[in-house]
């Protein structure tokens, strides 16, 4: 055996045995992986399946499948969140903690397609997506509610945070933007002028492939921004209909035999971006068809007398016509459940059983890998690249298998350099967050509006410095964000190089604490809001991204209210870059030093107020501190700073904690007046 084959196989060896712990589908030089979903007669998962029992087609041609693995995600039972008082204004509901990225099971994405939805479906799906955020969410979930009239929004970010959800799914409404074409119902009405004569039906052609432009551009963002995300990846695609044609091409007159009969136009194109980029993002689609159960003839709504000029059955060609049009409106659902290994659900009378009968499918699944043929990823010229049509044949009787049935011919790398990296940064500020940049974002009043304060910790060993020891540098492009929960950009964002220069001092500083990094974007209202950062090493070229969710809530109409609560370790020149002094995380005895804004309906006032700490780990108080007077400002400015610490206790184990700070009256300490929530990582 030659050296040069030993050490080809050594390496695929050591790429299968890292493959079999990422759950997308990859593919290299060396290496395809894809995962497929196995079910029995039963719809029960078989885990005891090996490499002897499938086939993998490339192409048409059986490839030598390298490992078979299955995977099953742990089980787990429903959360009950932990009891507190309803959340108000001045008793924020206590939030919830990133989920590690360990712990994470499933990553899901409940997209609306909004433009494509009628007005009496949007009711039956916010109460289906209600009914599985509080009851079918799992410890472990991360979760998106994803519109597509909104793209990224700030109630859209991957959350386990069920309150975060909540606000997100009162937020899914009926779209009636330009690009909509979802009307008051789910089907045309029979015997409407608007829907009869050429130019009309040209219109509605126009409307149809704008609005499923829009959404598949959305659906690519999405998909997109989820590669780097853990777990077992779904989007679950709600909509009345989606199209894998444009109307004309197969009935651009009405007529079907004038129609082309072929899926040749930019909506079929943009599909297969999408299908591939599910299929590279390791993301398998499925599909709800929200227009319920119906029989499809003649209803109240439409008006039955037939024009002036009929002939034959006019109402059973406008019936037959309606038919038709249901038909053709599942083919895009059809087509990407297909592509990606998932399935579409017609006839959707509750979607909560919908959503139920997809999450079974998460479950368990295999993970098949094999070397592709040298001619998979070579290219013919600069942009010609096949797409590789793949299948998965099970060989034992009894079985039903899915997967992805297909890739294009480039390998992820050669993909992921290909684009600028102005366009990178930008895609990857728009895209979920990777949690990759540790981002923390709260909010303090201002004379006019609102100041949503973010920092940012960015880890110093990441990044690549160049000079002697005496005067490191680094130039870092950072981009930061903020989106309202209509997913509209808030002005005031940050878009710039940030040259870091270091004496010795602050070298050792930034590989022992990192670099920290303020900025106050402006709000002019309360709200939701998502502050997003994607900062590139210009040295390295590596790229990390973050985010975080801001509540702002409505004033208080009486007592006190408490803004985000601000650290010591955050305090820093706003828009300025420089070493952190130390950890911001933790250790027993520490002090922990913070401040915050106290307001209220008939003006602040710190006398008579006490301040007590408290500390929560898994929705549980484990320690709190005895009250101290308040420490604030002069009560003449109309939102004093208030000012307090707590010293870390023994015997807590590291993590996570929340901290909550409760300001009360002295005549009555046991209850809080107003409190506000914060976390705090303890080492």
């Amino acid at each position: 055996m030659s050296i040069r084959r030993s050490l080809s196989i050594a390496l695929l060896a050591g790429l299968c045995a890292a493959a079999q712990q990422d759950y997308r589908l990859r593919v290299t030089v060396q290496l395809v992986q894809v995962d497929a979903t196995v079910t029995d007669v039963h719809g029960d998962f078989p885990p005891d399946l090996t490499a002897a029992d499938f086939r993998v087609l490339l192409d048409g041609k059986p490839q030598e499948i390298k490992y078979c693995n299955y995977v099953r995600l742990k089980e787990t039972d429903a959360s009950s969140a932990a009891h507190q008082p309803p959340a108000t204004a001045a008793h924020p509901a206590m939030p919830t903690l990133p989920v590690r990225r360990g712990d994470v099971r499933r990553t899901i994405v409940l997209y609306v397609a909004d433009l494509l939805t009628s007005q009496e479906s949007i009711p039956a799906i916010r109460s289906g997506l209600k009914d599985f955020v509080q009851r079918q969410m799992l410890p472990g979930d991360l979760v998106a509610i994803v519109r597509s009239s909104a793209g990224l929004g700030a109630l859209q970010d991957f959350t386990a945070d069920q309150s975060r959800l909540l606000q997100a799914v009162d937020h899914v409404k009926w779209s009636n933007s330009a690009l909509g074409i979802g009307g008051a119902s789910a089907y045309d009405q029979i015997g409407l002028p608007a829907i009869t004569g050429d130019l009309a039906q040209l219109d509605k052609i126009d409307s149809v492939e704008r609005a499923t432009l829009a959404t598949t551009a959305s659906l690519l963002q999405v998909i997109g921004g989820m590669a780097a995300l853990p777990g077992r990846k779904s989007l679950v695609l709600l909509s009345d209909g989606l199209r894998l044609s444009n109307p004309d091409e197969l009935d651009p007159t009405g007529n079907k035999e004038n129609g082309t009969g072929a899926f040749l136009g930019p909506i079929y194109a943009s599909m297969r971006r999408v299908a591939d980029e599910s299929v590279r993002a390791g993301v398998v689609v499925y599909a709800i068809d929200t227009r319920g159960t119906t029989s499809l003839r003649a209803m109240a709504a439409d008006r039955l007398k037939p024009p002036d000029t009929p002939t034959g059955d006019w109402i059973g060609r406008q019936t037959e016509a309606r038919r038709a049009d249901y038909r053709d409106n599942q083919w895009g659902s059809i087509f990407l459940s297909a592509q990606t290994g998932g399935f579409l659900i017609t006839e959707a009378n509750q979607i909560d059983r919908a959503l139920e009968r997809v999450m079974k499918e998460q479950r368990g699944y295999y993970l098949l890998g094999f070397q592709p043929p040298e001619e998979a990823l070579r290219r013919n010229g600069k942009d010609d690249v096949a797409f590789h049509r793949l299948k998965i044949e099970l060989l034992r009787p009894g079985f039903t298998v899915r997967s992805h049935a297909g890739f294009f011919g480039v390998a992820d790398d050669e993909l992921a350099a290909a684009a600028p990296p102005r366009l990178q940064i930008l895609d990857s500020v728009e895209s979920p967050p990777a949690s990759q940049l540790d981002v923390e974002a709260g909010y303090l009043a201002a004379k006019h509006g609102y100041l949503l304060r973010t920092t940012l910790y960015i880890d110093g060993n990441s990044l690549q410095f160049r000079g002697p020891p005496n005067h490191r540098t680094c130039v870092l492009h950072l981009v930061v964000r903020a989106f309202d929960a209509k997913g509209d950009v808030l002005p005031g964002g940050i878009d710039q190089f940030l040259r870091v220069d270091l004496d010795s001092e602050g070298f050792d500083r930034t590989l022992r604490y990192g670099l920290i990094y303020s900025a106050l974007l402006p709000a002019a209202k309360t709200g939701a809001y998502q502050v997003r950062a994607a900062l590139r090493d210009e040295g390295s070229g590596k790229l990390a991204s973050g985010g975080d969710f801001v509540s702002i809530p409505a004033p208080s109409r009486s007592g006190l209210q408490l803004s985000s609560i601000i650290f010591q370790h955050d305090l820093g020149t706003e828009d300025h870059i420089f070493p952190a002094s130390g950890p911001h995380v933790y250790a027993s005895g520490q002090s922990v030093r913070f401040a915050f804004q106290i307001s209220s309906a008939a003006g602040a006032k710190a006398e008579g107020l006490e301040l007590r700490t408290r500390l929560f780990r898994d929705g549980a108080q484990v320690w709190e501190s005895d009250s101290t007077p308040l420490q604030s400002d002069a009560v003449k400015t109309s939102n004093p700073m208030a000012r307090g610490s707590l010293t870390v206790p023994a015997g807590l184990v590291p993590g996570e904690y929340l901290v909550r700070v409760d300001v009360a009256e002295k005549a009555n300490p046991a209850e809080a007046t107003a409190w506000q929530w914060a976390r705090l990582k303890l080492r």
